[in-house]
C-alpha cells in the first residue's frame, strides 16, 4: 500500500486533504458570485491542490496556466493562449457552431487571427505582430463570448501570476486581464502565486490595473488540532494507535507544521518499517534523514545569498527572532545596522523569512533552519 495518497508530496486528493475547510467555502463562494481570488502564500503550501478540489467540486469547465517558466512577454502570451484553447475544446456542442461562434467574435475584433480547426479541436491564432497585451485580451474576451453563447461558466486558474509583473510589467498584460476580467460573466480568474511581495505590488498597488481586482486569500500553516485528527486516523489505521503527545510535540516543533514538510516526514514514517507507533526518537530520527537526503539542494539555495544574509538566516535558525540591530548583535553577526536591515528585507521580499503577527521572524523553510544547525552550529542540541 502507498501512503502517498495521504502524504502526498504532490497534489493532494480526496483523502490526502486536511481541513482547508474555511478556504475551501471561500473560495466556491466567490466562483458561484463571480467574484475573482487572488490565493496568496509560500510555495509547497498547497495552492494548486486547493484550487483543483474547489473547481472539481463546482463542476465548472477548468483550465490551469502556469506561469514559473514564462521568460518574456511572448512566452506568456503563448501559456494563456494555450489555456483559451484547452478551454474552448472543453465546451460542448458541435466543432461547427463553436467554429463558427470563435469566427464571428473575431470579425468584430481589432486585430486579424486565423481560426479554423485542428483535429477534432477549434484553433485560434493572431495572423499579424500584434502586442502581447491585445493577444491576450482579444483571446480572453473571445473565450468570454462563447461562454456567454453556450451558457457554460469556466473557471481560468493562473498559477505564479507575480511573473507577470517580473519579466513583462511595461507590456501591458495586467491592464489587459482586467479589461476582461472586471467584464466578465462567464470567466471567473483565480489568480496564486508564491512571492507575496511582487503579488502585494501588483494587486494592491494604486498605479497598477489589478489594483483591488480580487478577494485576497491567504493560507497559512494548518492548525495543530486539524492535524492531530488527521493523523491520528492513518496512524490508527497503520498501527492501530494514535500519537501521544511528546510525538506530536517533536513532529511540530521540526516541520512547524509547514504542509510539504509535514507531508514529507509522516510519509517517511509510514513507509517505514516501524513494528510499532513513531515514538518522538523515532521522528526526529526521519527528519534528519531528510535533511541528509536534500543537504545538497540546500546548499545549493544557501549559496544563492551572500554572507550576510547566510549569517542573518543562521542567527533566526539559532532562536534569534527579533532585535536585529541591537548593539550586542551587531558585534556578535559583524555587520553594520543598515547591512543587516537591508539583507532582512531582502530575505523577506524573496521568501526565505517572514514577520509573523507578534513580530517574531522565522526561515519559512523548516528543513533549511535545521540543517543550518546541524551543518553551522556546533553547540546545536538537533
Amino acid at each position: 500500500m502507498t501512503y502517498e495518497n495521504y502524504f502526498p508530496r504532490g497534489l493532494a486528493k480526496g483523502g490526502a486533504f486536511c481541513n482547508r475547510e474555511e478556504e475551501r467555502e471561500r473560495l466556491n463562494k466567490n466562483i458561484k458570485s463571480k467574484q475573482h481570488t487572488l490565493i496568496m502564500s509560500p510555495r509547497r503550501y498547497g495552492k494548486t491542490s486547493l484550487v483543483k478540489a474547489v473547481a472539481k467540486e463546482t463542476d465548472l469547465l477548468f483550465v490551469e496556466t502556469d506561469l514559473f517558466v514564462a521568460m518574456d512577454a511572448k512566452h506568456i502570451e503563448h501559456q494563456i493562449l494555450m489555456g483559451i484553447k484547452k478551454l474552448i475544446a472543453e465546451v460542448s456542442g458541435s466543432i461547427e457552431q463553436t467554429l463558427s461562434i470563435m469566427r464571428d467574435y473575431f470579425k468584430k475584433a481589432s486585430t486579424k487571427w486565423s481560426v479554423g480547426t485542428q483535429g477534432v479541436n477549434v484553433f485560434i491564432q493572431p495572423t499579424e505582430n500584434i502586442p502581447t497585451a491585445t493577444a491576450i485580451m482579444e483571446g480572453l474576451s473571445a473565450l468570454e463570448a462563447l461562454l456567454a453563447k453556450k451558457k457554460k461558466r469556466a473557471i481560468f486558474f493562473l498559477d505564479e501570476v507575480q511573473t507577470i509583473g517580473e519579466v513583462a510589467e511595461g507590456k501591458g498584460i495586467e491592464g489587459a486581464i482586467r479589461h476582461v476580467a472586471q467584464e466578465a460573466t462567464y470567466l471567473s480568474f483565480v489568480f496564486s502565486g508564491s512571492n507575496r511581495h511582487l503579488l502585494t505590488n501588483m494587486f494592491y498597488d494604486k498605479a497598477r490595473p489589478l489594483y483591488k481586482l480580487c478577494d485576497r486569500l491567504i493560507l497559512d500553516r494548518i492548525e495543530e488540532k486539524h492535524y492531530k485528527k488527521h493523523i491520528n486516523k492513518l496512524s490508527q489505521k497503520r498501527w492501530g494507535e494514535i500519537l501521544n503527545d511528546t510525538s506530536f510535540d517533536m513532529l511540530f516543533s521540526l516541520t512547524e507544521r509547514h504542509p510539504f514538510y509535514m507531508n514529507s516526514l509522516c510519509l517517511k514514517l509510514w513507509e517505514s518499517d516501524l513494528k510499532s507507533i513513531p515514538t518522538a526518537k523515532d521522528i526526529k530520527y526521519y527528519w534528519h534523514k531528510l535533511v541528509t537526503e536534500e543537504r545538497q539542494e540546500i546548499a545549493k539555495e544557501l549559496s544563492m545569498l551572500n554572507p550576510g544574509q547566510r549569517r542573518i538566516l543562521l542567527a533566526i535558525a539559532r532562536g534569534t527572532k527579533k532585535e536585529f540591530t541591537g548593539k550586542e548583535f551587531i558585534k556578535t553577526i559583524n555587520m553594520t545596522g543598515s547591512s543587516i536591515s537591508k539583507a532582512v528585507n531582502l530575505l523577506v521580499q524573496f521568501d526565505y523569512i517572514e514577520k509573523l503577527e507578534n513580530g517574531d521572524y522565522r526561515l519559512i523553510d523548516p528543513l533549511i533552519s535545521t540543517a543550518l544547525r546541524l551543518y553551522f552550529d556546533n553547540n546545536a542540541d538537533i
